[in-house]
């Protein structure tokens, strides 16, 4: 699987994920803590980020996934911190692995 397609898959995960609230924003963000997003996203975004919730009046999970979309996400995090949000929702539903 290439790089694209991989960061492809992941986006559709998250976005499904959310769509469909297998899990929240703030599950998401659990995962990609402030200092993952901190480290990992261009400043620009983060720029973004500051400016809507400074606009809103508070900073939310939601806020914050508005404006670092699960497209974003799946470019700029790394996968793995996808995944932990990814299989922590299948735990949660009772989905096991065997």
């Amino acid at each position: 699987m290439s790089q694209d397609q991989r960061q492809a898959w992941f986006a559709r995960m998250m976005e499904s994920g959310l769509e469909h609230s297998i899990f929240q924003p703030s599950d998401v963000l659990a995962h990609a803590t402030p200092d993952v997003l901190a480290t990992h996203l261009p400043p620009d975004l983060l720029s973004k980020i500051l400016q809507a919730s400074l606009a809103a009046g508070s900073m939310t999970p939601e806020r914050v996934l508005e404006t670092v979309t699960p497209e974003l996400l799946a470019k700029h995090l790394p996968h793995d911190v996808l995944w932990a949000c990814i299989a922590a929702a299948a735990a949660r539903s009772g989905v096991t692995t065997s």
